[in-house]
């Protein structure tokens, strides 16, 4: 079983993945045609909430007590599916 810290820097380590996914399709979006552009921005705009979500959970999981924590990484679970779900989802779309 992992320890709460070993969990925590897995957790920081995916948010720092997702945030280097979300670069490359802020880079796509640069050069994306006109149509393409208007999707891409939504998809992002959609992303920047999610990471939002998961940032704000992964910062309650860290400042959890250790009562609370257990509770607190369900939330972060459930918001680190959501992530997951809709980078899966741009990534689908704009590979």
């Amino acid at each position: 079983m992992m320890t709460r810290v070993g969990y925590e820097k897995k957790a920081q380590l995916q948010l720092d993945s997702w945030n280097a996914q979300i670069d490359v399709l802020e880079a796509k979006l640069k050069v994306a045609e006109a149509d393409a552009k208007l999707e891409l921005e939504e998809q992002l705009s959609k992303l920047y909430k999610v990471r939002s979500d998961a940032k704000t959970q992964l910062e309650e999981l860290k400042s959890a007590s250790d009562e609370a924590w257990e509770d607190v990484k369900e939330g972060y679970e459930a918001a680190w599916g959501d992530m997951q779900s809709a980078l899966k989802e741009a990534a689908d779309r704009f590979a």
